[in-house]
């Protein structure tokens, strides 16, 4: 059941009318003269950062930027051959090969210099996904379990409220009908539109680790393409977080679709089990509390020689906390698989880092940090580096925070401007999936509802109200939640505080301990474009109370309430009237 929403009046000023939210009180001077917008629900939406298949946008926003489509350029003989900023996927070129093996090695010493060579605009640095393994063998050998690929569709329409938007540009080396690797953003990555120099049809596919692959079955696509493309992605996946509910470790593993579960060799699952019982950590224990442990523990690795090497390198790195990112990374994946956990090693040219799957997050990047003497970037220049909704929140012990993957020590091919960008504060400046107009109140209300404790942006998997997104499946056998505001301010200010009451029943008994989601929707729009502005939490008597901030770039406007809800293991989800 869905229950109807309080519409929000907020008057700008007396006589203005139908306003949503006026200047701040505390400015030194009001607007006295901010139009009203039109509030047509079919009113087109600006073409910056819309797209067409197989057409990109002229440009993308991201934060405060605005990043225009990489261009094609003209076709040269140094097209064809790559550069060292650019080198070309499907040949041997230095950080233009996927791994389909990966076997720890003893070499746990600080490495050397680091080259690394960018492709994204924002910038993952350092986190590019080139190849992913989400299973171990009986010697410890990591590999993608499941290596057919399924086909990839292009297009889309991206939600720049749960989604980040990147631009791609590669050099590939195409013959008929063979996969070349393409780095990817993260494991849900959309293609929404690409072009290419010479023009060529294209397919993109991945494998079950998503590693994605990119081919041409045209009879002429032979030689050096230049590919340009316009992709999305999980925001939630680039700002890790636990799942709302709290979970048992023994929980994760019981959520996860049976193609992520865990698959462990015996002698792998045994040897883990010492490092487990070392950390204090078992299946049975509270989610939070046994993944600090393991983060915290990874993390903490300092490169060095082995003192006692046996020969059992798991052994080994667990039992020194020797070695730098492939070692942490390794040795963590091994670890949480055998918890329960669905994790997998990801690399590239400069680094490894994790992913892990949680019950209502899906994937998450999680660093354990690295140790070299010098990073050098290529292919950097005039970009900006990508910059999540909310902070990493997991344990940060010393050796983990003076690293390269935090831009620190000595860094080439970044300007000192990209470095103090990338470091600012939420406070600051905001993160990359801010879109300016259409985005930016979206994902300042996020990013101050995570730094109020409220909640983080919500993923794609997610409901909300945007009647453009699909129906969600309600399972017959698990009650629905119903959704009403009881109370909520009649007019508030932007920048300033607006009161929401509500409860959440299951028939006529209150559900209690439920995070609920609050969104604004302009009036009239049926729920289109909405914008979460916090997480509240019910209750014993079902009933949430709570105070929300109304993002400052919010346009004035009427809006409408709507609460949401999670399925979970009892309850389907919920979306109120």
């Amino acid at each position: 059941m869905r229950a109807r929403m309080w519409i929000v009046a907020v008057m700008a000023l007396a006589g203005v009318g139908t306003a949503v939210v006026a200047q701040a009180p505390r400015a030194a001077k009001p607007v006295l003269h901010e139009p009203i917008p039109d509030l047509n629900p079919d009113k087109p939406a600006p073409t910056i950062g819309g797209n067409q298949k197989d057409k990109n946008p002229q440009a993308i926003t991201a934060g405060d930027k605005v990043l225009p489509r990489p261009s094609l350029g003209e076709q040269s003989p140094a097209v064809h051959r790559g550069s060292a900023d650019q080198p070309v996927l499907g040949s041997k070129d230095f950080g233009a090969d996927r791994d389909t093996t990966m076997k720890p090695d003893e070499n746990t010493g600080t490495d050397g210099t680091l080259h690394y060579v960018s492709v994204f605009n924002p910038d993952v640095l350092p986190f590019k996904r080139m190849s992913a393994f989400d299973s171990a063998d009986e010697a410890f050998t990591l590999h993608t379990s499941r290596a057919v690929l399924t086909e990839v569709p292009v297009g889309g329409r991206t939600d720049p409220k749960t989604r980040d938007r990147f631009w791609g540009d590669v050099l590939i080396k195409l013959e008929p009908g063979t996969d070349v690797a393409l780095p990817s953003v993260a494991p849900d990555m959309r293609i929404l539109s690409y072009e290419a120099k010479p023009a060529v049809r294209l397919k993109f596919s991945k494998d079950g680790s998503d590693n994605f692959y990119v081919r041409s079955d045209e009879p002429t696509a032979s030689g050096t393409f230049h590919l340009v493309f316009y992709a999305d992605a999980d925001a939630g996946y680039f700002a890790p977080s636990l799942p709302q509910r709290r979970y048992k470790v023994r929980d994760v593993a019981a959520h996860a679709p049976p193609e992520l579960k865990p698959a462990i060799p015996v002698n792998v699952r045994a040897d883990a089990a010492i490092t487990m019982r070392k950390l204090g950590v078992d299946p049975d224990m509270e989610l939070g509390s046994a993944f600090n442990s393991l983060v915290g523990y990874f993390r903490a690795f300092k490169a060095g020689d082995m003192p006692h090497p046996t020969g059992d390198t798991y052994r080994d790195l667990c039992d020194s906390q020797a070695g730098v990112c492939r070692h942490r990374a390794f040795a963590f994946m091994i670890t949480a698989n055998a918890l329960g956990i669905p994790t997998r090693l990801v690399e590239n040219e400069a680094h490894a880092f994790v992913e892990v799957w949680f019950p209502e997050r899906n994937w998450q990047r999680i660093d354990l940090g690295g140790a070299a003497l010098h990073m050098d970037v290529t292919g950097a220049n005039n970009k900006t580096l990508h910059r999540p909704r909310q902070e990493d929140p997991f344990v940060k012990p010393p050796e983990y925070r003076q690293n390269y993957t935090q831009l620190e020590g000595d860094i080439k091919g970044l300007s000192d401007q990209q470095i103090a960008e990338k470091k600012k504060s939420l406070d600051d400046a905001p993160p990359s999936g801010a879109s300016g107009a259409n985005g930016g109140a979206t994902n300042a209300a996020s990013a101050q509802a995570a730094a109020n404790g409220s909640g983080a942006p919500l993923a794609p998997d997610r409901i909300t109200p945007d009647p453009s997104l699909p129906a969600v499946t309600q399972d017959p056998k698990k009650p629905t939640p119903k959704l009403l505001v009881t109370t909520a301010s009649a007019s508030a200010y932007r920048g300033d505080l607006i009161h929401i009451e509500g409860i959440a029943r299951v028939g006529d008994k209150p559900l209690a301990d439920r995070v609920v989601y609050v969104f604004l929707s302009p009036a009239g729009a049926n729920g289109a474009h909405p914008i979460q502005i916090g997480s509240p939490k019910t209750g014993a008597d079902g009933v949430f109370r709570v105070d929300l901030p109304l993002p400052p770039q919010l346009d004035l406007s009427t809006y409408e309430i709507y609460l949401s809800s999670l399925e979970d293991a009892y309850y389907n989800a919920s979306l109120s009237d």
